[in-house]
């Protein structure tokens, strides 16, 4: 017979939930938070090289202030949701379990940040082969991932306050949590690959002094690449294997390596 996860009642919640929700749910949560506080520093020292070195089209100067003000978003209301569990309830160890006043705010920030880097990705990957076929398909699944972002947030609002736990709502919704990662994975791999071997292609045939500027764009693309694809493994992994949610604080630190990598590039 399968067994159903029921949401626990006041009564359920004992010192060694609490315990649990401290060291599993609030402590990784902060750390996420405390990351991007500091990635949201090196997004600010890229926007200023970037105003101060280049004279871009209009588009990009306002994608650039895009993606700062919304990083600046995320982290504010990141701050804030930390503020509410910590201080706002301060004494009440009960509210610990349940998830933060702003976490579905900052979730949307941190998705919009997600796509508005990867979609930028994709269309430099689109001008850079004149090929629309692999830019459709991840448009394609980054229209998919955002709809599975707003599925979580809209889930998370419409349930019961004894429902909106954040181990009740994990296990409750696991299969729509994985496809969300899974998407993102994909994603990120599928760009990166490709402008990687786009790039590789290009080199042949072409002058020395250019194709050292090729090697060196194709080196900055593994490495940032690399880092945001391990990223996301990484959150995938954790969130499969460990019976904590250290991926949650993955997850809240991605979007300001996704703007730092985005600015860098």
């Amino acid at each position: 017979m399968s067994s159903t996860i029921t949401p626990p009642s006041t009564s359920e919640v004992t010192r060694e939930a609490l315990r649990h929700a401290v060291n599993d749910i609030v402590a990784p949560y902060g750390l996420g938070i405390l990351m991007s506080v500091f990635l949201l520093g090196g997004v600010t020292a890229e926007a200023r090289s970037y105003f101060k070195k280049f004279e871009d089209r209009i588009f990009l100067k306002l994608l650039v202030v895009f993606i700062w003000c919304t990083m600046l978003a995320h982290v504010i209301f990141g701050i804030l949701s930390v503020q509410d569990m910590t201080l706002v309830h301060y004494g009440d160890h009960s509210n610990l379990i349940y998830y933060p006043k702003f976490i579905n705010v900052n979730l949307i920030f941190a998705g919009i940040i997600s796509v508005t880097t990867q979609s930028f990705f994709a269309y430099r990957l689109w001008k850079l082969s004149r090929s629309l076929i692999i830019p459709l398909l991840c448009w394609t699944l980054m229209i998919a991932l955002v709809s599975l972002v707003l599925a979580m947030d809209v889930l998370s609002l419409i349930v019961s306050q004894s429902e909106r736990t954040v181990l009740f709502f994990t296990q409750t919704h696991r299969s729509l949590i994985v496809s969300t990662l899974v998407l993102s994975v994909t994603v990120d791999v599928v760009i990166t690959t490709s402008l990687i071997s786009y790039l590789w292609l290009r080199r042949r045939g072409i002058f020395e002094r250019t194709r050292r500027m090729v090697d060196r764009l194709i080196l900055w693309t593994f490495q940032t690449g690399l880092l945001t694809s391990t990223f996301t493994v990484t959150m995938v992994a954790t969130y499969l294997t460990m019976d904590n949610f250290v991926w949650l604080g993955i997850m809240y630190t991605k979007p300001g390596l996704f703007a730092v990598s985005l600015l860098a590039s």
